[in-house]
This record gives structure tokens, C-alpha cells and sequence, in this order.
């Protein structure tokens, strides 16, 4: 899938970060990371189908806690 991967240290904000993008639009979806940074701990990653970095900004306005972003 083409777009960008945001990684989140909990499912509570992956569920509400993936919920703001469909709500704004964007199709996302989520899943637990397997390995890679804080394979040890919870992460959990939001897919979505847009390079738009705005996206970033978005979450982090609504008090979505983002690892990474790729």
C-alpha cells in the first residue's frame, strides 16, 4: 500500500487516530507492529492511503501520540 505508516504506543490512539482520518476522509486502518522499534511494548500502526503530511498535524492537534511516521 502506498501512503504513510504512523506509528502510535497504544491501541487507544490508533482506534481514535484511525477513526479522525475516516472521519476526514482518509481510508485507514490499523494493526499491531510485530517487530522493529518498541517490539517489546505496545505499538500499533495506522495505514493510510494518502502522502499527505498534513495527516501528522491533524493527530497531533486532537492529542493523537505519534512514535514515528513514515
Amino acid at each position: 500500500m502506498k501512503g504513510l505508516i504512523i506509528t502510535t504506543g497504544s491501541i487507544t490512539h490508533a482506534i481514535k487516530g484511525r477513526d479522525l482520518l475516516r472521519k476526514n476522509g482518509f481510508k485507514a486502518r490499523i494493526s499491531k507492529r510485530i517487530s522493529g522499534k518498541n517490539a517489546n511494548g505496545c505499538a500499533y500502526e495506522i495505514y493510510v492511503d494518502s502522502n499527505d503530511y498534513s495527516i501528522e498535524n491533524l493527530l497531533l492537534k486532537s492529542g493523537i501520540k505519534i512514535v514515528d511516521i513514515n
